[in-house]
This record gives C-alpha cells, structure tokens and sequence, in this order.
C-alpha cells in the first residue's frame, strides 16, 4: 500500500477511535482534580448525615491522593475538611495539628479564601476551650477571626465572611462568661457582630449560616437573661423560615422549649417539643428523598453515558468500514493506473527498440569512428549539461551519420536526459564521477590517488561518500550501478 493511502488511512482511524473516547474524559490534570473534588464533596455530605468515620475516609482519601499528584490547592482543602469532621467529632488536639499544617500550606501558596476558613477553624478551637477561666484562649481566636475577616473580604467570599463575623461574637460571648455581672461593652460587641453575620448570611441566603446564627443568638440572649427577647425572635425566625427548611425548624423548636421551660410555660415546651420530633422526621424523610432522587439522577446519566457511548462506537465502526473500503478501492486504482502505464512504456520501448534495430542495422558492420567517440563523449558529459544542450547534440549526431535518424536521436537524448537527472538527484560531484570512471578502470585507491594528485585518505574518504549516495557496499557494486546510470 502506497504511502499516500496508507498515511491519510491511519490518521482517519486514529481519528475514529478518539472520538469513541468519552467525551467527559478530561486530561491527567483535571481528572485527579475532579476525583479529589468528588472526595471532598461526598465526605462533606457525610459529615451533614453525621457519618463522621466514612466522611474522615472519604476526607484522607482525598488527601492522599492531592499529595501524591501535588495538588497544593487541594491538600489544603482536604486538610480543611479534616479538621472539620475533627472538631464536629470532639477531636480538637487533632483537629488543631492538621489545621496549623493547612495554615503553613495555605500561606506559602497565598491561598486566602482556604486560609480564611483554616484561621475560622483555629478561632473556633480557641473558642472551646473557654471551660475554664485559666483555659481561656479568646484573645488569641480573636486575632485569628479578625484576619479570617480581613481575608475573606479581600476574595469576596460571603459564607466565610459571615462566619468569622459568629465567631467572632461568640468569643466575646465567651468573654463575659465568668463575668458575673457581664461586661455591658462586651456584651453589646457581641451582639454586633452576630447582627453582622446574620446580615450577611440573610442577604446572600445562606441557610447553613442561619442556623449557625440560632445557635450564637441563644447564647447570647442566654447570657443577658433576655428570655422573653430571645422567644420573640425565635418565634419570628420560625415564621419567616421556607416550609421546606426542616432542620432550621428543628433547631429553632429545640431552642424554643429550653426557652418555655424557663419562663415556666410548660404547654408551650411540651407542644414545640412536638413540633421538633416532627421537623425531624420531615427532614429525615427529605434527607432520603434527595438521596433517593440522587440515585435516579445518577442512574439516568450512567444510563445516557451509556448509551452515547455504545452509538459512538457503532459510528466509529461505520466510519472506519467506509475507509477501509476506500483504502481498498484506492488501492485498486492505483494498480490499474500502473498497470496501464506500464503497458504504454512497454509499448513505446518495444517501438524504439524497432526503430534502433531498423535505423542501426544499416550501418552496424562499419560504423564510423568520429560518431562512436562523439556519443561516447556526449554520454559521460550528459549527466552536466542541461536538456536542451543534450538534443541539440543528439540531432547534430542524427545529421552526420545515416545509422542515427531524429527520432532515434531523441529518444537517446532522452536516455541521456533521464540518466543525467538521476546522476543529479544523487548528487555526485565532478571529482566523485571522476573518481568512479578511474575505479571502473580498474584503479586502487592509492593510484587514483596519484592520477588526480591527491592524497589516498582523500580518495577513500570520496569513495565512502560514493558508497552512501549511490547505496552500495563495494567496488563492483559501484561499477554495476555506475554503468546503469550511464556514468561509464
């Protein structure tokens, strides 16, 4: 198979077979970032279903993975994540050693938005461990909300704005806690900055941050024993709330009855107490739904993949059938063409060959001297003279000898053409033609040498230079290529 059907035919079926490839299928690079990024997401889901073990799986699974392709970006993430599910599972010794390793990370590659939420974990620590006037760290949290503050809003970034805002009133909740009475300025700080998160997380509806807000208000309200303060604006949330946000309503009833009981109205508590078993069975059942629904989803989009997969692979088969056919019907014509061409040589060698037997005959017994040596001559220097020169030659030999009419003088002139053009597209040199004329001489080496005055090395090192443009190994090979190409 010829080059010019073989080529195009591979890349064609190199072509179909790539585009059987999933389109999805992304390059290294982005792959792994996406696995890791699926990791996450799904030990995040984890962590909301309180499956703290498979979520701390799904988390160093993912760790491990982002350092061994050296996805800075992503260690810090899942490293974030770890120390989540550290602290929601009372891990806070761990929690904190994985956070200073996110922190050193996130700062050497300028990561902010992810150093934000690390330095918001390391406040929150700091939060905890208020279980003592001696085990105080609020000072400390501070410092690192405050940057946690300063650097989500250089990125922008709202949810991790609003949370440093609650934390940052929690620990000065945390504060007045062995006050007794409370600090009113420290208080009051307090409860701007909740107000402040609670803004944002409203303005951007963040439910998450909503309910984070519940849980810091009812400390709050707690701590300045505002009891009838605190059930109004619970009541007023619990109206405000979407239908569909059960676990808000849980959580507000669960603060609710803490509240009735105090006050003393025990209906009340017994009946919110109610109202939160059913919020949580809503939300159980929402729960279920979604993962039910996201089962389907899943399914629906395995199936599609599927079955796109199964009609480009049909398509691909056609394609490459329709090439192969065309490869074959290519090839077909091809060696009709040279088939037919050889037959035309073939005919128009056969009517020169009549011609020279028929004009040659003549004169075959005596030829003259002076047109033997003229054609002898005009052969070797053929392979030098340009196509014009060479017929002009051959027809000037046509006009002084009987034996050598036009036409067999054109079609030697167009031998000696033909032979000169391959001498050309070797790319012998005058002294590598004379060289190969004195080894057909029968020559060695070191008398060529001293024919053409140059020394023996030099000869040889022509001869090898022969040898590689001509494609042969050895002297005789030299003479029997040398004599076809008309060079002796």
């Amino acid at each position: 198979m010829s080059k010019r059907i073989l080529i195009p035919l591979c890349v064609a079926i190199m072509t179909s077979f790539n585009a059987c490839r999933s389109p999805e299928a992304p390059d290294s690079e982005t792959g792994i970032q996406q696995e890791i990024s699926g990791l996450v997401e799904e030990a995040t889901r984890e962590v909301g279903s309180q499956r703290y073990d498979t979520a701390m799986e799904k988390a160093l699974e993912a760790l491990d993975l982002s350092r061994q392709e050296g996805e800075a970006i992503w260690e810090v993430r899942s490293l974030s994540c770890i120390v989540g599910i550290d602290i929601m599972s009372s891990r806070d010794a761990d929690a904190w050693e994985k956070a200073l390793q996110a922190e050193s990370l996130a700062r050497k590659h300028g990561f902010k938005k992810e150093l934000a939420e690390i330095l918001i974990s390391k406040a929150k620590l700091c939060s905890y461990a208020e279980i003592s006037p001696e085990t105080g760290r609020n000072d400390e949290g501070l410092e690192y909300a405050q940057e946690a503050l300063s650097l989500a809003e250089e990125v922008e970034a709202a949810e991790q704005q609003a949370e440093a805002c609650y934390v940052i009133g929690s620990l000065y909740i945390n504060k007045n806690r062995w006050n007794d009475p409370i600090d009113k300025d420290i208080y009051r700080t307090a409860g701007q900055w909740l107000d402040r998160g609670q803004a944002i997380a409203d303005t951007f509806d963040i439910p998450r941050l909503k309910r984070n807000g519940i849980m810091f208000r009812s400390r709050w309200f707690q701590q300045g024993d505002r009891n009838e303060e605190a059930i109004n604006y619970f009541e007023q949330s619990l109206s405000a709330l979407k239908e569909s946000d059960h676990v808000t309503a849980a959580a507000l009833d669960d603060r609710l009855v803490r509240l009735y009981t105090r006050v003393g109205e025990y209906q009340k508590a017994l009946d919110t107490h109610d109202d939160y078993v059913f919020q949580m069975q809503k939300y159980i059942q929402q729960k279920q739904d979604e993962t039910l629904q996201e089962m389907e989803t899943r399914f629906k989009v395995l199936e599609k993949d599927r079955l796109i997969e199964r009609n480009r692979y049909k398509s691909a088969i056609l394609v490459l059938l329709a090439l192969l056919a065309f490869a074959l019907s290519m090839i077909l014509w091809e060696r009709i063409i040279k088939a037919k061409r050889k037959n035309k040589e073939l005919e128009m060698l056969n009517t020169s060959r009549q011609q020279i037997i028929e004009f040659l005959s003549k004169d075959l017994k005596s030829p003259t001297a002076s047109f033997v040596t003229e054609l002898d001559k005009l052969s070797s220097e053929a392979p030098n003279l340009p196509p014009e020169e060479i017929r002009r030659r051959c027809m000037e030999l046509s006009q002084s000898t009987r034996t050598f009419n036009e036409e067999v003088a054109s079609y030697v002139g167009d031998i000696l053409i033909d032979r000169g053009r391959r001498i050309a597209d070797i790319g012998l040199s005058q002294r590598e033609i004379q060289i190969i004329r004195l080894s057909a001489e029968g020559l060695k080496a070191s008398e060529i040498a001293e024919r053409i005055f140059l020394s023996v090395h030099t000869v040889n090192t022509h001869r090898q230079r022969i040898y590689a443009k001509m494609g042969v190994k050895n002297v005789s090979e030299l003479i029997r290529k040398a004599t076809e190409l008309g060079i002796i």
